[in-house]
């Protein structure tokens, strides 16, 4: 059961960082308050599932959406005036904040800062694998559309992008709306597997968490921010006694990695298993010999 709740932690912590992906990784935004959209998408499926009598699977969708409508709320204004690098991210630190505050002080419904309870364990491994595989398998498809490639465009250089017909606004906000939406449904995930929902759930070191997962894996790669989403789920279980220097490592990493490997470990590159099939071939053929 440890060693399965350990799966099922990493498989959310995979989903919200593939949707952070996509807007750091290959869009070139920094968002520091990801965690705020995990939380609005966890109270949402909640409160849908508990209150208003729907379904677990359309409750986590539904999470999802509410997240994708709070993006658009925080993320259009923000967008439109021209916002990015330093300033986009201190946006969503405050953002993750408001959400944070907002919660703990909400008694109806929300409980406050005492959260909800009473969840029931819907969000097994079966099921969150299931969201996992659709995720990155939806993710690496449009990573490789025409929308992908706008994305990348405008990473590597914004002015020259909209130069040749790439509505930068709306490629941004697209982004921002598909990673909020991937942060909701992982925070309903999350939810339903915790029996328990707190405001202290996503606190702002929890959005330190992915954008650590994103720096370290790597910019223009998808396998290696999920690898490392999965790594820094499973790490801290194996060095509990070095817990509270958690964000000194982060911090540590992020300064080495920008100092010798910007571009992050697998930066550019994807994890490939085609050697596995020329080794089977090799060996086929020396079977055959």
């Amino acid at each position: 059961m440890y060693l399965q709740s350990l799966a099922i932690f990493a498989c959310v912590n995979m989903i919200a960082v593939a949707g952070l992906v996509l807007l750091t990784g290959y869009t070139g935004i920094f968002s520091i308050g990801h965690a705020g959209f995990m939380a609005v998408g966890a109270y949402a499926a909640v409160i849908s599932f508990k209150y208003l009598a729907v379904p677990f699977l359309p409750a986590i969708i539904a999470g999802g959406f509410v997240a994708v409508l709070i993006s658009v709320i925080i993320g259009y204004p923000a967008l439109r005036s021209m916002m990015a690098g330093d300033a986009f991210a201190i946006v969503m630190l405050g953002f993750v904040s408001v959400v944070r505050i907002s919660i703990t002080n909400i008694k109806p419904v929300f409980n406050a800062s005492f959260g909800i309870s009473d969840i029931p364990r819907l969000s097994t491994m079966s099921v969150v694998l299931a969201f996992t595989i659709l995720s990155v398998w939806f993710m690496r498809n449009f990573l490789k559309s025409h929308y992908g490639k706008n994305c990348i465009a405008i990473q590597q250089q914004e002015t020259a992008a909209e130069m040749v017909g790439i509505n930068v606004l709306k490629t941004k906000l697209i982004a921002l709306m598909i990673s909020a939406f991937y942060a909701g449904v992982a925070g309903g995930l999350f939810s339903f597997f915790a029996t328990y929902l707190a405001p202290t759930n996503f606190s702002e070191a929890k959005s330190d968490d992915l954008l650590a997962a994103v720096v370290l894996g790597g910019i223009n790669t998808l396998s290696g921010p999920l690898l490392a989403a999965a790594i820094l789920v499973v790490l801290p279980e194996f060095l509990r006694f070095l817990a509270i220097w958690r964000l000194v490592f982060y911090g540590a990493a992020f300064v080495v990695i920008m100092q010798f490997k910007p571009e992050g470990l697998m930066g550019y590159r994807e994890i490939s298993f085609k050697w596995v099939g020329r080794l089977y071939g090799k060996v086929r053929g020396k079977a055959r010999d």
